[in-house]
C-alpha cells in the first residue's frame, strides 16, 4: 500500500489485511502525523519515498520491495472483508489466474441515493516481469497483465472502502490537478475522461463533468469497458434531471440500461423523466418495481426514501392521498433532505390532517427544503389547524 498522514485509519486497515498475507509493505510519501512509526510498529516495511505527482509510480515503488509471489493492494481507507481473508490465500495459492478482480464496496454519503457502489479491480495478482501500474491517478495494473498474456478472472473477494463517505476538498483539489496532468499528455483517453468526470461531478462541476462523460463516450467503444460506459450514460442522465433536460435524461437513461439492464439510478432517471413528460402511469411502473429491485450491477439500491417520494409523486399526482402517506410515512422522519416531509405535509393537508401536515411542513423548511409553496402551505395548515381546535373547544363548551 502507499499512504500519506493515514495514521488514524491505517490500524484498522492493516488489522483487516494482516491474516490474509505473509508480509505489509507501506510506501510512505511525506507522512507528518506519525504514520510512519504507527506501520512500522504495526509490522510493516515502511519505504520512505519523495511523492511526485504520479499515483501509479508510487504503487510501483511498492511492487518493487513486495517479496511474494502475488500482491494484495489496499489503501488505508480501505478494510479486507473477514470473509475475504482464506479466499485471498486460496487465490493465491491456486494461482489459477495471474490477476483477480475484487468487489471494491464504497459507502457514499448520506445524502446520495444509495447507500453503497461496488466497482470490480484488479487488486489481487501474480507479480512478474512487465506487471506494473500505469496512470498518474486512478492507476491500473490490469493493462500490464494483459499486455504480458496474463489471465484475470472474477474473485469473491470484498474490499470495504470508506473514502467516499466524507468528500475532502483537498483530495479533490489534488485529483482534479492530476487529471488535468493527465489529460495533457492523453487529452483522447476514453478512461481519463471518464475519471475527469466522476471527479467533476463530485466536485459540483456539472457541466465540465457532462462534456468529460460524452468525451469518454465519444471515443471507440472498445476504449472504454462496457460497464464503465454504462456507468458514464448513467450519470449524464442524472445531470440531465438536474438541468430539467427530461428528454436528454430519458435518451442517456435508456443507453445506460441497453448496457446494463438494472442500474437502479438509470431507472429511476428513465422514471423521473417519464413522469415529467406526463407519462404518469409508465412512472408509476417504474417506481413500484424499484421499490422491491435487489442490488443491480453495481451493488446499488436505492434509498427508500427516494423511491417512496418517487412513487408517492405519482400517487398525489393520481389524487391517491391515502396510499401516498402512507408510503411516506415511514421514510419522512429519517429523510435528511425534508423531501419526503413535504409530500407527506401535502398528503396530509388534501385528507383533511392538518395538524400531521403543519408538523410535516415545519419538518421539511427545518431541513432546508426551497420550495416556494411550502411556507403559504405550512401557514394555510397551521390556520386551519388552529381554527378547528376552537371550534372543537366552542362544540365542547356549547355542549
Amino acid at each position: 500500500m502507499i499512504a500519506r498522514n493515514e495514521k488514524e485509519r491505517l490500524t484498522a486497515c492493516l488489522a483487516s489485511a494482516r491474516p490474509a498475507v505473509d508480509e505489509i509493505v507501506v510506501v510512505d510519501t511525506g507522512s507528518t502525523d506519525g504514520t510512519l512509526e504507527l506501520a512500522r510498529a504495526e509490522g510493516a516495511r515502511v519505504v520512505p519515498w519523495a511523492w511526485r505527482d504520479d499515483f501509479a509510480a508510487a504503487r510501483n515503488e511498492s511492487l518493487r520491495h513486495a517479496s511474494g509471489d502475488f500482491v494484495l493492494v489496499l489503501d488505508a481507507d480501505e478494510r479486507l472483508a473477514a470473509d475475504a481473508v482464506l479466499r485471498v490465500r486460496a487465490l493465491a495459492t491456486a494461482g489459477r489466474a495471474d490477476g483477480f478482480d475484487c468487489r471494491l464496496v464504497s459507502r457514499l454519503p448520506a445524502d446520495q441515493p444509495s447507500p453503497v457502489i461496488t466497482h470490480w479491480y484488479c487488486r489481487l495478482f501474480r507479480k512478474r516481469d512487465g506487471v506494473r501500474f500505469t496512470g498518474r491517478i486512478h492507476e491500473q495494473v490490469a493493462p500490464s497483465i494483459w499486455r504480458a498474456g496474463g489471465r484475470i478472472a472474477p474473485s469473491d473477494v470484498t474490499i470495504l472502502h470508506e473514502g467516499y463517505v466524507e468528500v475532502s476538498p483537498a483530495k479533490l483539489e489534488r485529483n482534479l490537478r492530476l487529471l488535468e496532468l493527465e489529460m495533457a499528455d492523453r487529452p483522447g483517453d476514453a478512461f481519463v475522461n471518464f475519471n475527469l468526470g466522476m471527479t467533476l461531478l463530485s466536485a459540483g462541476h456539472w457541466a465540465r463533468a457532462s462534456a468529460a462523460f460524452e468525451r469518454a463516450l465519444a471515443a471507440p467503444e472498445a476504449a472504454l469497458a462496457p460497464h464503465l460506459r454504462a456507468v458514464a450514460w448513467m450519470k449524464l442522465a442524472e445531470m440531465r434531471l438536474r438541468a430539467a433536460d427530461w428528454r436528454g435524461a430519458a435518451q442517456a437513461a435508456d443507453q445506460a440500461l441497453g448496457l446494463e439492464a438494472d442500474l437502479a439510478m438509470a431507472r429511476y432517471a428513465l422514471g423521473r423523466a417519464l413522469f415529467e413528460h406526463g407519462a404518469i402511469a409508465g412512472a408509476g411502473r417504474v417506481f413500484d418495481d424499484l421499490a422491491t429491485a435487489p442490488a443491480d450491477a453495481l451493488g446499488m439500491t436505492l434509498h427508500p426514501r427516494v423511491v417512496a417520494v418517487a412513487r408517492a409523486l405519482v400517487m398525489l399526482r393520481q389524487r391517491r392521498f391515502q396510499e401516498a402517506a402512507d408510503v411516506l410515512k415511514p421514510v419522512a422522519a429519517d429523510d435528511p433532505t425534508g423531501e419526503a416531509a413535504l409530500h407527506f405535509g401535502n398528503a396530509c393537508l388534501a385528507l383533511g390532517r392538518l395538524s400531521d401536515a403543519a408538523a410535516a411542513y415545519k419538518s421539511a423548511r427545518a431541513r432546508g427544503v426551497n420550495d416556494p409553496h411550502l411556507d403559504r402551505r405550512l401557514a394555510l395548515a397551521t390556520r386551519l389547524a388552529e381554527a378547528g381546535t376552537t371550534a372543537a373547544a366552542n362544540n365542547r363548551q356549547g355542549a
